[in-house]
């Protein structure tokens, strides 16, 4: 059986990112994988949250971003000011 745990946070430098890599490394004897589903106000090829939840936790974890949008805004005004699709419910439910 599988255990979905979700990470959440309203501000941005709150320690979502650090919180993820925690658990993730603490959860050596599993598979883990880690979604983000939006990554905001990043270049293209910069490395983002998912990256660096993978350089902290280690090896085991795959950790996966759906999209990225280039402004620093909460995802779906990014989204729409880059002239893209948010990210939708159902998409970070078939990627989990």
């Amino acid at each position: 059986m599988s255990t979905i745990l979700v990470v959440s946070g309203t501000g941005t430098e709150i320690g979502k990112t650090v919180v993820t890599a925690a658990v993730a490394a603490a959860a050596r004897d599993r598979r883990v994988a880690v979604l983000k589903p939006a990554q905001t106000g990043l270049d293209p090829g910069e490395p983002g949250d998912a990256a660096e939840v993978a350089r902290l936790a280690g090896s085991h974890v795959t950790a996966v971003e759906l999209a990225r949008f280039p402004e620093p805004l909460a995802p779906a005004t990014a989204a729409r000011r880059a002239g893209l699709a948010p990210v939708r419910p159902f998409e970070v439910a078939e990627a989990a």
